[in-house]
């Protein structure tokens, strides 16, 4: 996936957490935990260990996310700071989105050998083009923008309405492309799949069954939790409840 889907998957949790939880640090440590296994690995596989080739490595195996889960544990029980905990659960959206099962080398890392190379050295550049090129991503990162402005608006006018209204139209919006998107993946009956061959591709810039499935389900997920928080906001947050 490409960034703005795993922030979103990340945001989608912290946003189930907060509900769960009524802490309100689940949806800043769950939306960095989405966005760290990129944020270190490639970096790491494309610059540092550049023979590999490969982003989807320490950080996307569930060797790292059982220590990091274990260390938010023991700073729970010592500390009652859950914050490390939430970031081992974006970490883990993280790589469920990737679909790391398809390459275990990487995802049951040490226990099935070294990494091995996957992808272009251009990674970085072809990553900027992809952002630019995708319709999906470019429709999460405009909606997470117009969130961004009214939550700075409510938090200092303390009115919230305008906020809700747009988390409401935020959600039906994400929750029916992720449903259009899921239909047209799953028929094969002429409108669909005319759909399918012809406007698909120009939304997403996956291919893949798996990877347009794991897609649609993130927009359905996320469409959802902004309609909750617009028909029934959570816990009152403020900046200094966030970390």
């Amino acid at each position: 996936m490409l960034p703005a889907v795993h922030l979103l998957i990340g945001i989608t949790v912290g946003i189930f957490l907060l509900y769960i939880t009524k802490d309100c640090r689940a949806l800043i440590y769950s939306a960095i935990g989405s966005l760290l296994p990129d944020i270190i690995d490639k970096p790491v596989g494309y610059i540092i260990l550049a023979s590999l080739g490969n982003g989807r490595i320490f950080f996307h195996s569930l060797t790292v996310f059982a220590l990091v889960a274990l260390l938010g544990s023991v700073i729970w029980m010592k500390w009652r700071h859950p914050g490390l905990l939430f970031i081992a659960a974006g970490m883990l959206s993280h790589q469920l989105a990737d679909a790391m099962w398809t390459i275990p080398s990487s995802w049951y890392w040490p226990f099935m050998g070294w990494f091995r190379p996957r992808y272009s050295q251009f990674y970085f550049g072809d990553l900027f083009s992809l952002e630019l090129s995708s319709s999906s991503e470019l429709l999460i990162i405009a909606l997470g923008i117009v969130l961004v402005i009214c939550i700075l608006y409510a938090w200092r006018t303390g009115k919230n309405t305008i906020f809700r209204v747009v988390a409401g139209m935020t959600g039906f919006i994400l929750t029916a492309a992720g449903i259009l998107l899921l239909t047209a993946q799953m028929s094969f009956s002429n409108p669909f799949s005319s759909f399918r061959m012809n406007i698909l591709p120009d939304f997403l810039v996956y291919t893949g069954f798996q990877d347009i499935s794991i897609c649609s389900l993130a927009l359905i997920l996320g469409g959802v939790a902004f309609l909750l928080i617009s028909l029934s906001p959570p816990v009152g947050c403020g900046i200094k409840d966030l970390f």
